[in-house]
């Protein structure tokens, strides 16, 4: 099978998690960083998922999963190692049409999540389509020794250099070249080297 890769917007959605052990607390630390509301249902959960209910992050149901738990569901995610309950939440998504995802059950997801590096506005995903995850972990490990936290306030640098070259110039070749003019440029080095006001003159430079 061949994922069509995309980048989704679910700020404010719900999501539900079912299962609260380690594998569904990186899961969620993942969702609440996209501002999702996620909604946690299982009869224990970590320490951590519980720390995320006290900043009123998630919203926790300590209790087993029942039909109709995905009813207001944006997306789902099953993380337990209960075949037979894995199976009931699969059905039920499929049945209503509710995007699901379950950890190491490849078979039975309809969107599966890729490894990510997140530098700011910059993010990079790695997926293997299911085929060796841990694969794609380590590549993560190398892009994030890459891609370092400069990208960050680069990603910044630029979507500011766009906003004004896009006021400044009338044609989309005049912004595309200031565009590469920054890009070409070491901006990227001086940020990389703490060398702010340096790398403010770049960019003025380019403009």
């Amino acid at each position: 099978m061949a994922y069509y890769p995309m980048f989704v917007d679910i700020a404010g959605a719900t999501c539900v998690l079912i299962g609260g052990g380690d594998v569904a607390e990186r899961k969620i630390q993942s969702l609440v960083e996209c501002d999702a509301d996620v909604v946690v249902i299982s009869p224990e959960v970590t320490a951590g998922i519980e720390e995320l209910a006290g900043q009123g992050r998630v919203t926790i149901q300590k209790r087993g999963y029942t039909a109709g738990d995905l009813k207001s569901a944006a997306l789902a995610i099953v993380a337990t190692n209960d075949g037979e309950l894995n199976r009931r939440v699969h059905q039920e998504a499929i049945e209503n049409n509710i995007p699901v995802n379950l950890v190491d059950a490849p078979e039975l997801c309809t969107f599966i999540v890729p490894s990510t590096v997140r530098r700011g506005d910059l993010v990079i995903g790695i997926s293997t389509s299911g085929s060796c995850p841990i694969l794609a972990q380590n590549l993560r490990k190398e892009l994030q020794q890459i891609f370092g936290e400069e990208y960050a306030t680069y990603c910044n640098v630029l979507r500011e250099f766009r906003a004004e070259v896009t006021e400044r110039y009338d044609t989309s070749d005049e912004r595309r070249r200031a565009l590469e003019r920054l890009i070409e440029s070491d901006c990227l080095g001086l940020i990389k080297e703490g060398k702010i006001r340096e790398a403010e003159e770049r960019v003025r430079s380019c403009i």
